[in-house]
This record gives C-alpha cells, structure tokens and sequence, in this order.
C-alpha cells in the first residue's frame, strides 16, 4: 500500500502542486489510518515538521482525552461512513487547538488506495474554552450553520450570514435563536432546541425563517449535539427550501388543474338541469304572457346553485398564495360534497355526511383543503361507482379533528397500500399517482396526519386529523 501511495505521489497523481497550496491543513492516510503526507498547512497547525508526525496514527494528533473519538470517527471514514466532527488537536507547545475533521477517499485507477483529512482550524479567540464570543467565521458546510454553548451563540458560518441578512457575527449575538423565525413556529424551534440539550439529534422541520431586513424564506431546520472538550453543544443546520417549495407548489397548482378539468363533466351536468328549467320558465312566460310570484322565486333558487357551483370551481382552480385562517370545516365539507355530488349520482354512488360531535373552527388554508379533500372524495366514487356509498365522519379527539372518508368499493391490496403515495404508482388506468402524494404534502402541512385503512372486497377509508385552531 505505501509503494503505491509513494508511486502515485511521485507520478504526480494526487495533484502535489495543488496539495502544498493549500490553505487548509490536510493530512493523507494509509488503510491503517496512518499519516502518509501532510500539506505545509499541517505544520502551521500543529507545530511538528513533517518527520515528526509522518507514520503516526492520525488520531495521535488529538488530545489524550479525544483520541478515541478520533480514532473511531477514522475508522468509519474507512468504511465509506464519513462524518465531520469538531474536536481538538494538541499543539507541540502543549495548548489545545479547537478544529472541524471532514474525511474523505482517494483512489487509483478506480481502486480507492488511501484517504485524506482536512483540518479547519477553529479562530484563536475562541481558545482552549471554547467560550469566547468573538470570533471569526466558520464556512464548513454551503448551508446555514448554526454553534451554541450553554444558550449562546458561538459561530455562524458564511452560508448563515448570507440567510439571515448579516454581515457580522456581532450582528447576531444579541438575538435569540427563535427570534429568526416567525412567531407561529417559535413552539416548533423550542422543541428543536429542547432535543439537542437532550443530547439527540433533531430532525428536519420546516419553518419561516424572518431575515434582519424583514423578508422572510421557507427553510429546513435539523441539528445534532456535539461533546467539544467534554462540554455539550449544539450544531445546527439552516438550509434554503425556496426552489424545493416552488417545485412543490408548480406539482400542487398542476394536479389541481388535472382535478378541475375531471370535474367538469360533472360541473357540465349540473349546471344543464337549472338551466333546461330556466329555459322551461322563461318559454312558458312567453308563451302564456304569465309572470307568477312562484316563477320568479324558483328561476331564482335555480340561478342561485348555478353561481354557487360556478364560484366553487373558480375557487379551486384559481392558484392563490396559501392563506391560513380559522375556518369552519362543516361548510367547507358541505362545498366539496356539493362539487362532486352530480358525479356521484350519474355512477349511483350515495355521499352521506355525519357529524359525530360538533366540529370546531381549524387553522387552514380552506382552498388546499379543498383540493385534497376533492381527491379523497373522488377516489371514492371511482372505487364505488355502480351501486356504491361513501361515508364522511367527523368528530372531535383531544385537541384534533378527525375527518373520514369511508367507502364500500373493492379495496385496495396490500402490496399495492405500500406504494400508494409514490409519484405516478396508481391502481387506476387513467391515473399520475399525483394526487395522493400532493394531499398528504397539504394535510402535513397543516400539521396532520393521514392514514389509509384498506381491505380488499370491504372498502377503504382515509382519515385525516388536523389540529384544532387555537
């Protein structure tokens, strides 16, 4: 192994040139974790020339009491797990020198033959503590990272500049953490921040982040807990969504416009009746040169269910910035049955609504609800056509509201419920598969939950639960 590493070293294959220009210490490893060469960069960060440390194990080059982790975080790098890390390395003048690991592989040929760490050194003012609020920026990752110890803010690198407006760390180190946020996701950021003083990892939430200038962007909160010289800290990664929610929000509008137009056969029909009655009066009046109250009040109810129907579609179809507020869900229940019942009379399918408790206001945005509501509903009445009968339950739990659509149709297989969700698997001939995945993506982000309960030959049934609006 090490005549191949000096082979390509000397042939010039790990690129020497650029190697000894680096600014960043980075040290080469053998398969053992042994230092193979080091860029003068290294030198500068530890004080040892390079006969000094060259053979050793790389994780010698911590302190005592992080040789351990170092020598552990090594030997996943060598089974293809690399994972930075902050540590401490020991200076040849006997000081503690704060540093960021990321690992990484090098090959010849297609045959990896050794690999490399590169070493950031941590800003001197932050020192053998750690605790120093005055330092300079730390760029370890493109994305928006975040360092706290004991509540304060130690580093922001330059990724997290740029996303909250800054042009300082000094700017920041009078704010709280959860004031970078809209008001509204301040309970999601304490809950993240209470995991990491936990010592567990946190996962990703999605929230709006408010910039120093007061503009705001979605973005994608995660973090971990890290030991640095036996002290907890806290590690957190902020990263931009816009582009992921656009393509989000071009999949939603897409699909919406895909329901519309298999709605408006129904639509069609159900605008035709009041209209062949409207004709019916106005040819009868005409006829007979009679204008009865009676007339009048009828020609009016029937106008009346054309401009309701007429203003539901407009509704749905028009694309809009979601807006949420306290909305009744009973009448927005009754305007999705309302959409879809001439579809489910022309394939005899009955749509029954039962109120179980009564129903609260909820936190939403009525015109996605809407739309995923629609899809759960049209489902239904595919699975049901001929005979049929569809269910809606709703009812009160605790702080939630529980919506279930119920159907008596021919159920769906269980090899088929673990797929349903994935973009384009459908059980239908005409089907994307979009329209599930986009309104679970609608009720999570109304903060719910969707389950499928299904068994074939006895129907299906989809609950929702939604947060009740506080």
């Amino acid at each position: 192994m090490k005549n191949l590493l000096d082979s390509g070293w000397r042939s010039g294959h790990l690129y020497r040139s650029f190697f000894d220009q680096m600014i960043q210490a980075t040290f080469l490893l053998d398969q053992f974790g042994r230092v193979f060469k080091g860029n003068p960069a290294c030198q500068v960060l530890t004080g040892y020339s390079v006969e000094e440390w060259e053979g050793a194990s790389f994780w010698k080059l911590a302190i005592s009491e992080e040789q351990e982790m170092v020598r552990l975080q090594t030997q996943f790098a060598m089974n293809g797990d690399p994972r930075p890390f902050f540590t401490a390395f020991r200076h040849k003048d006997g000081t503690s020198i704060p540093v960021h690991i990321t690992y990484g592989a090098f090959g010849e040929e297609g045959t990896s033959i050794g690999y490399y760490a590169m070493v950031q050194r941590l800003p001197a003012p932050f020192g053998d503590s750690y605790g120093s609020k005055q330092c300079r920026v730390l760029d370890i990752s493109g994305e928006g990272a975040f360092i706290f110890r004991a509540g304060e803010l130690q580093y922001v690198n330059q990724a997290g500049m740029q996303l909250v407006g800054a042009s300082g760390l000094d700017e920041l180190l009078w704010y709280p953490f959860q004031s970078f946020f809209h008001p509204r996701d301040v309970p999601k950021i304490k809950g993240l921040i209470r995991t990491l003083e936990e010592g567990e990892t946190a996962s990703p939430i999605e929230v709006e982040l408010i910039r120093l200038d007061g503009s705001r962007t979605e973005v994608e909160v995660c973090g971990t807990s890290m030991t640095m010289l036996d002290k907890l800290s806290m590690y957190i990664l902020i990263r931009d969504i816009t582009e992921r929610k656009r393509a989000q929000e071009f999949l939603q509008n897409s699909e919406k416009l895909a329901l519309v137009g298999q709605l408006a056969a129904g639509i069609a029909h159900e605008i035709r009746n009041p209209l062949t009655s409207l004709k019916g009066f106005v040819q009868l009046m005409q006829k007979d040169g009679m204008r009865k109250p009676e007339y009048f009040s009828i020609m009016s109810s029937e106008l009346a269910r054309i401009e309701m129907i007429v203003s539901e579609l407009l509704v749905l179809a028009k694309p809009h910035t979601a807006v949420f507020e306290a909305r009744d869900l009973s009448n927005l229940i009754t305007h999705v049955v309302t959409l879809l019942e001439t579809e489910a009379i022309l394939k005899k399918v009955m749509i029954q609504v039962v109120f179980e408790s009564e129903v609260p206001l909820i936190h939403c945005d009525e015109n996605q609800l809407k739309q995923a509501f629609i899809n759960f509903l049209k489902n239904g009445i595919e699975a049901t056509a001929g005979n049929g009968e569809i269910v809606i339950r709703l009812r009160c739990e605790d702080d939630r509201v529980v919506i279930r659509f119920e159907d008596n149709g021919v159920g769906i297989p269980a090899h088929q419920m673990a797929r349903l969700g994935e973009a384009f698997f459908t059980t239908k001939e005409t089907g994307t598969g979009l329209g599930l995945m986009v309104s679970r993506k609608i009720i999570e982000n109304h903060r719910g939950t969707l389950r499928l309960i299904s068994t074939p030959g006895n129907g299906t049934a989809v609950e929702v639960c939604l947060p009740i609006s506080s």
